[in-house]
């Protein structure tokens, strides 16, 4: 096993582990393992973000954004 390989299961095995503890709000979880992935090196920092412009993001943005 790599070192990325180690670096990626431990960060899952981390953001599942926060995911189920419900301590902390899914937003927060799922940016924090995005940005630790990014600080890591396993995540490009030119494409980290690129997946929020997706149109299907967006939708599920306002959909929350109105049910609230």
């Amino acid at each position: 096993m790599t070192t990325d390989q180690g670096l990626s299961l431990a960060l899952i095995c981390a953001t599942v582990l926060l995911f189920l503890s419900g301590r902390l709000r899914h937003d927060i979880v799922a940016l924090s393992a995005l940005i630790a992935a990014v600080a890591l090196g396993l995540v490009p920092a030119a494409e980290a973000f690129e997946g929020f412009a997706q149109p299907a993001v967006i939708t599920v943005a306002c959909v929350l954004v109105l049910s609230r």
